[in-house]
């Protein structure tokens, strides 16, 4: 089965299992084992240290019913919460497509620029100036959209698939260009310091697949233990409203 969780990324060392260091699929991993459900498990997507999610998605094998695993997960994890499942069988990596979300507050940034920088990057490129890795780095990203609801603009990413520290490369650098830096398309070929925007503000939205997920609820001590700080209080804002059922991905 396939389940779909969200957790607050600020409180592990990443999200790949790692010895000795708490991460968020080394905790899943350890309490599957411990309550007998799965001896192992297979994951959409990897998110950086510090980087928070709302849809990110596993799977695991198990004759358990997905509302009881659901439940035996929540009682014993902290800072990650289950919420939805499918009874699909497939490697949640072929994913039809990962919506990033950055949180920006606005410093009265030039919003029209902000937008003609998203531009810039949308669409099929050679991304090797921004990301850490080395090979395999044209990547198509399909839509980035800019909106500003009160002192918060949201830049939404749209792709199937992400490079190394991708996103965060190219927030740092849609801000400089709205703060009045000057660069076209030659920052494709040439490399330009824009720096690399910090990971807690970005958040994994969703995994997109072509089936749908069956959503459930939350009880009142779960609903408590996701309001203790700010980014578990976002994810309850998200998932615990009306709003979190129309999003296009859902």
């Amino acid at each position: 089965m396939l389940l779909k969780f969200a957790y607050d990324g600020t409180k592990f060392y990443g999200y790949q299992r790692q010895p000795d260091v708490p991460t968020v699929e080394g905790e899943i991993l350890r309490v599957l084992r411990e309550n007998g459900i799965a001896e192992d498990l297979k994951s959409a997507s990897r998110t950086d240290r510090g980087v928070s999610a709302l849809g990110n998605v596993i799977l695991i094998h198990t004759n358990m019913e997905p509302r009881k695993v659901i439940g035996i997960l929540n009682s014993n994890l902290d800072r990650i919460y289950f919420h939805s499942f499918s009874l699909h069988n497939l490697n949640p990596r072929h994913a039809e497509k990962r919506w990033y979300r950055y949180h920006l507050f606005d410093f009265n940034y030039d919003l029209k620029k902000l937008k003609y920088a998203a531009r810039m990057f949308e669409g099929e490129h050679d991304f090797k100036n921004f990301t850490r890795a080395r090979k395999n780095t044209v990547v198509r990203i399909d839509k980035i959209s800019v909106k500003k609801e009160g002192n918060m603009i949201y830049i939404d990413f749209f792709a199937r698939n992400y490079l190394w520290n991708l996103i965060r490369r190219l927030v740092a650098a849609m801000v400089k260009y709205a703060s009045g830096m000057e660069f076209g398309e030659e920052i494709f070929e040439k490399r330009m310091n824009f720096g690399i925007a910090p990971p807690e503000p970005l958040v994994l939205m969703d995994v997109r697949y072509p089936f749908p997920f069956e959503h459930i609820g939350f009880s009142r001590r779960l609903r408590e233990k996701m309001v203790i700080n700010y980014l578990a209080g976002m994810v309850y804002l998200y998932l615990g409203g009306e709003n979190y059922k129309s999003f296009n991905f859902i």
